[in-house]
């Protein structure tokens, strides 16, 4: 049954008109098809809607229902208790109807989906000479990735580039360095060992430039979104990674770097020491301290943190510290691939406080935030629609 027909008739037995065989079928077909029409139903019969909107009254037969009322009343009453009686008679219809109208239309309905699955290893790799490759699970199986005239070798979680050896007359030596470009898109994540060593784990929508073999007088990398740092130690050449608005210098190190935000820029130190660098100022950081540069005002300031957090998606957890919800569904809408909806502005304010593994499907991960801020999420195909 569609359902306006469906609206109609729960109005029609709550008005108090019996219903027919077939509409007594109908209604208790819909009632078994889900669950959340039998609890639907009996948000409605208890009356936990507001019943405050007239348009509701376009739902209900009210003709119908006047007319029944105008056989009742007497042909010699008054003018002035007719019109009191036609509203006690439209003052129920339109409760009953708001009651309904709310109660199909404000919240989708939750329908049976299928379980929403993480992230997954994905990215595409886009080599200095043209040559572009889509490196995903079924790629990875494979011991080695034929790419131009060479080979990239694999592991389950990413790719390791060539080492250069004493002899290599790279690009590089010769002055020039031409740049690999490797991104994720939503849903997904990388491990990339350079040809130093060095590993570097992309997390969602984060494009990394790297050269296939580093300078001689130092190693450079231009990161934009977020990336896991864990530096081979080389005494003789720095490692540089390049953001739009600092560059972290180091020697042999671990450390996060986040520009995913339009506020700020983070970059957390776990291991090792770096240095920060923005204009003409160096700043020094150690490790379990967090650099964070304000994108609007250029203001950076230095802190003390629990690293924790700032690493746990590199560690296969999320850990939400006091978050905003806002800025928690940010996160799993990319890393699950699904859009978001506040039914109110002010939710995105509230804030959550959890550990869970960035490995689960959503649906048990967003029934704990649920269920911890008081909040009613309902899942419609991959649009979560978040209401008080």
């Amino acid at each position: 049954m569609k359902q306006p027909d469906m609206e109609k008739l729960i109005a029609e037995e709550l008005l108090g008109k019996a219903l027919n065989d077939e509409e007594r079928r109908q209604l208790e077909d819909w009632l078994n098809a889900d669950p959340a029409n039998r609890e639907q139903y009996a948000r409605i019969c208890a009356g936990r809607f507001s019943a405050t909107r007239y348009d509701t009254y376009r739902q209900l037969d009210a003709d119908k229902a006047f007319r029944g009322f105008l056989k009742k009343t007497r042909r010699t009453s008054r003018l002035k208790t007719t019109m009191w009686a036609v509203a006690a008679c439209l003052i129920p219809l339109l409760l009953i109807g708001s009651t309904i109208w709310l109660s199909f239309r404000q919240q989708p309905s939750a329908q049976p989906v299928a379980a929403i699955a993480p992230g997954t290893t994905h990215a595409v790799l886009q080599t200095a000479e043209g040559d572009s490759v889509v490196l995903d699970k079924a790629m990875l199986a494979q011991a080695v990735v034929p790419l131009g005239n060479g080979v990239l070798h694999t592991t389950p979680q990413g790719i390791v580039m060539p080492q250069a050896d004493d002899t290599d007359a790279s690009p590089a030596a010769n002055g020039t360095t031409p740049q690999n470009i490797l991104r994720t898109a939503d849903n997904g994540e990388f491990l990339i060992t350079l040809e130093d060593g060095t590993t570097v784990h992309l997390n969602y929508n984060t494009t990394l430039r790297y050269p296939e073999h580093f300078a001689a007088e130092e190693r450079m990398v231009y990161l934009e979104g977020e990336a896991y740092f864990e530096v081979a130690p080389d005494a003789q050449r720095p490692f540089k990674v390049m953001t739009r608005d600092v560059t972290i210098r180091q020697y042999g190190t671990s450390f996060n770097v986040n520009t995913f935000s339009k506020r700020y820029t983070d970059v957390v130190l776990v291991e090792g020491s770096i240095s920060v660098l923005t204009g003409d100022e160096e700043y020094r950081l150690r490790p379990n301290e967090r650099m964070r540069l304000d994108k609007t005002s250029a203001r950076l300031s230095i802190r003390p943190v629990d690293v924790k957090p700032y690493i746990a998606w590199h560690e296969g957890r999320f850990i939400f510290d006091n978050e905003s919800l806002g800025d928690i569904m940010e996160t799993l809408s990319h890393w699950y691939g699904v859009d978001v909806v506040f039914d109110e502005p002010t939710l995105r304010d509230l804030h959550f406080t959890g550990n869970m593994s960035r490995y689960d499907s959503l649906t048990p991960l967003l029934r704990s935030i649920c269920q911890t801020v008081g909040l009613r999420i309902v899942i419609k195909n991959r649009t979560i629609y978040i209401y008080q």
